[in-house]
C-alpha cells in the first residue's frame, strides 16, 4: 500500500469495516493503464427520495473513484472542483459499476472524470478538479 493510500484509510466511502465501520465499504482498484473501477449494490439505506440513489452518495463515489486514480500513483490532490451530471436515477437494488480515469496533469492541478453505470447504461458522470495540497512550514 502506497503513504498516499494509507492517507486515506478512513474514507466514508472505500475504507474497509475494520479501519472505519461506517464507510461504504466501497472496494476500487486500479488497472495498469491507471483505470479505477469498482461495484456499489444500492441498498434501502442509501436512499435520497424513495426507493431512488441518494445524489450525495452518487457524487462520493464518483469522487472517491477520482481520488483513487491518483492514490494508485502515490498522489495526494484534494477536490477542487467536482461536476456531477444526473442522467437518470439509480434505484435500490441495484448493482452499480463505478469507473474513473485521469485526463489531464498540468502543475499539480488533475482533471478527471468518472461514470457510475447500470447494466451498461450510463446513469451519472461527473468531471472534476484536483490540488496538490501545498505543505505548510509553519
Amino acid at each position: 500500500m502506497t503513504k498516499a493510500l494509507e492517507s486515506h484509510a478512513m474514507c466514508a466511502v472505500c475504507s474497509p469495516a475494520e479501519h472505519n465501520p461506517y464507510s461504504l465499504g466501497v472496494a476500487l482498484g486500479c488497472d495498469e493503464r491507471g483505470l479505477v473501477s469498482g461495484h456499489f449494490t444500492v441498498c434501502s439505506r442509501h436512499q435520497g427520495y424513495r426507493g431512488k440513489l441518494h445524489g450525495g452518495i452518487a457524487s462520493s463515489l464518483l469522487d472517491a473513484a477520482m481520488t483513487h486514480c491518483l492514490l494508485h500513483q502515490g498522489i495526494e490532490a484534494l477536490t477542487a472542483q467536482l461536476d456531477v451530471r444526473f442522467h437518470h436515477p439509480i434505484v435500490v437494488g441495484e448493482q452499480v459499476v463505478i469507473s474513473a480515469h485521469c485526463d489531464t496533469v498540468r502543475r499539480g492541478i488533475y482533471l478527471l472524470t468518472a461514470q457510475l453505470h447500470v447494466d451498461g447504461e450510463l446513469r451519472v458522470s461527473a468531471s472534476g478538479k484536483f490540488l496538490q495540497e501545498k505543505v505548510r512550514t509553519s
